[in-house]
């Protein structure tokens, strides 16, 4: 949301369709980069999800929905950028990418696989829900070459859970954790979310100590964004922040635990979260599917949500009906920035080619105690970790002062 405040130039389709066919079609300037595949589906919608899903009419529309799927994937995968270096992480998301019968699922795992360069330790991961989660389902994930599953947990509490419209209690939660830990799976993460209605102090501790008593490796931590319509708990930033000074402090000091970013945490070497750390490092963004958005160089795409529209019109994604925008390519150079805000620290020789613009701003998160100056540059403080994302608008307003000043 932070970056929506940058100067992008929205992009007619004719236009949208050149600039992408351009760049699929020149070697890629970077070699961090990742996949994005996105299943909009889900058997009901929480009230708490901000993302692009649906529950679809029909099996025979999933089906369909993958079959095209499969057809974007491989439209892109002969491109002199698509093969000219290895991807670090393919992630599933949604919706529920378990909501799809384990034989279409992996067979989109199998395609990506099949057709993209990978990394030897390339990430996969797969988002679930607890309910889909069975012993059947995992070996069939884990055969395809899945390394890393992520579950919608946001509270451990069964009445909370009950608020929120999930149906799993604790002991159900618990037991998808351990099929998932028996099927093979080293690399487990969770996500909890704080600011729920109904949740304490004392029942926020205990979704922390359920953690680490269960094979978790992982844990994003986010406060309730809320929705136009959505349930809705009274903002009060102290109690925010003892939520989250709370969960900062208990996952760094488990054992063999580190901070990846100012929201994920896990374990140092079975708990890696290569997609989700790559957006601090400006990695380009292949995304497929419906409500998908990618990023290559200054160039970014969102496609149409609809499934139904999708199943019609995305068979190529160069082709396929999306919004595209453009920003300055002076942007590229500037926003090496965000690795402060969206990462943890920023080296000093990341810095130095961005002094001249943005040493004022940087010396005053200094001195208002949101970061600190180390030996090898500047990281953010306990204080600065909890504004990251306003710490990351601040960084896009400068941005977006100096390409206008232009």
């Amino acid at each position: 949301m932070a970056r929506r405040i940058l100067p992008y130039r929205p992009l007619p389709a004719t236009e949208t369709t050149s600039i992408l066919s351009r760049l699929l079609g020149q070697e890629a300037t970077t070699t961090d980069r990742v996949i994005y595949v996105h299943i909009p589906f889900c058997k009901h919608i929480c009230p708490f999800c901000i993302y692009s899903k649906q529950i679809p009419e029909s099996a025979e529309t999933v089906k369909a929905y993958c079959e095209t799927l499969l057809k974007q994937i491989q439209s892109v995968s002969s491109t002199v950028w698509a093969k000219s270096a290895p991807f670090k992480a393919v992630f599933f998301g949604g919706g529920t990418p378990t909501f799809l019968p384990a034989e279409q699922l992996t067979a989109i795992v199998s395609s990506i696989k099949k057709h993209y360069p990978l990394t030897p330790d390339c990430e996969i991961t797969v988002e679930s829900t607890i309910s889909e989660i069975t012993p059947e389902y995992c070996s069939k994930m884990k055969e395809a070459g899945v390394n890393r599953i992520s579950l919608g947990v946001q509270s451990f509490n069964t009445e909370i859970r009950k608020k929120l419209g999930r149906a799993a209690n604790t002991e159900k939660i618990l037991e998808a954790l351990n099929t998932i830990k028996e099927s093979g799976f080293s690399n487990i993460a969770i996500d909890l979310i704080y600011m729920l209605e109904g949740q304490t102090m004392e029942t926020w501790k205990r979704d922390l100590q359920l953690l680490a008593g269960a094979p978790i490796t992982g844990c994003s931590v986010y406060p309730l964004i809320t929705i136009p319509g959505s349930s809705k708990v009274s903002e009060d930033l102290k109690q925010e922040y003892r939520y989250f000074s709370e969960a900062d402090r208990f996952l760094a000091e488990l054992g063999g635990w580190q901070r990846f970013t100012p929201v994920q945490y896990g374990h140092s070497v079975n708990g890696t979260a290569n997609y989700v750390t790559s957006h601090g490092k400006n990695a380009d963004l292949l995304a497929f599917g419906a409500g998908a958005g990618g990023r290559i160089q200054n160039f970014m795409y969102l496609q149409n949500n609809n499934a139904e529209a999708f199943i019609k019109t995305g068979s190529d994604l160069a082709a396929a009906p999306m919004i595209g925008m453009k920003i300055d390519e002076q942007f590229l150079h500037l926003r090496n920035i965000y690795g402060l805000s969206e990462g943890l620290q920023l080296k000093k020789s990341e810095f130095e080619p961005l002094a001249g613009d943005f040493s004022k701003t940087v010396q005053s998160l200094i001195e208002q105690g949101f970061a600190e100056s180390i030996s090898g540059g500047f990281r953010l403080t306990h204080l600065g970790r909890f504004w990251a994302a306003n710490i990351s608008a601040l960084f896009s307003e400068e941005i977006k002062r100096i390409l206008l000043e232009k």
